[in-house]
């Protein structure tokens, strides 16, 4: 009986992970190099509806500015310290819950850093940084290297079964890219929770042709 339960358990996080990867939104927010200023009170202060999210509900003061959707999940965050010289910072996930507009500003408020970010840990695309005086300074593609794609990766997380719910909490997957010094190779990484091994699944993929390079288990930490 208890094998049964066990095993019940256990389709039913299979199920529920892929009705939640089936519904990933994958479409990327649009974004260039234009200089921006942030001023909040610019920014509409009552409940609005918008396509993409209806009946939002928006919090402003003097030093953030939150807005959240019916589910009362926060889509739009920006916020600084109350010490003199603090600057702006936040998110835009308007658009799409998993990827969205990541903005950094100086204290008088001009950007200073903006790149489309990914929820689950990495950097997509072109990302900008600017000089306090509102000068473009650099421009880093951070798809540079990558020809298997972040659509691709999300693709062989569906087909494998590992959830890419959004979660605040808990175990969670994450998904990071970075670059191996010692042989020059760009890897994808997916780290994902395995809950009947109690253990976190760790893939290292290719960034160029999508291989599984190796698989690592290490087990969820202990209290």
């Amino acid at each position: 009986m208890k094998r049964l339960i066990h095993i019940a358990l256990v389709l039913l996080l299979i199920i529920q992970g892929c009705t939640t990867n089936k519904n990933i939104k994958t479409k990327k927010p649009a974004i260039n190099n234009s200089i921006e200023k942030l001023e909040i009170s610019n920014l509409p202060d009552e409940i609005r509806t918008s396509k993409t999210n209806k009946n939002t509900y928006i919090t402003k003061t003097d030093n953030s500015y939150n807005v959240r959707n019916k589910d009362g999940k926060t889509i739009v965050y920006y916020s600084k310290g109350y010490e003199t010289g603090s600057a702006f910072s936040g998110y835009d996930y308007s658009e799409n819950p998993i990827i969205g507009i990541y903005k950094e500003f100086y204290p008088n408020n001009n950007i200073k850093i903006k790149g489309i970010y990914c929820w689950f840990g990495f950097k997509i695309g072109k990302w900008y940084t600017y000089s306090e005086n509102g000068d473009l300074v650099s421009t880093e593609d951070f798809d540079n290297g990558f020809i298997y794609t972040n659509d691709q990766v999300f693709s062989y997380c569906q087909e494998n079964g590992i959830s890419l719910e959004k979660k605040e909490s808990g175990y969670t997957t994450t998904i990071s890219k970075y670059k191996s010094i010692p042989d020059n190779k760009n890897y994808w990484v997916i780290r994902y929770p395995n809950y009947e091994k109690k253990a976190y699944i760790n893939i290292q993929i290719d960034g160029l042709n999508g291989s599984v390079v190796k698989t690592v288990e290490s087990p969820f930490p202990t209290d």
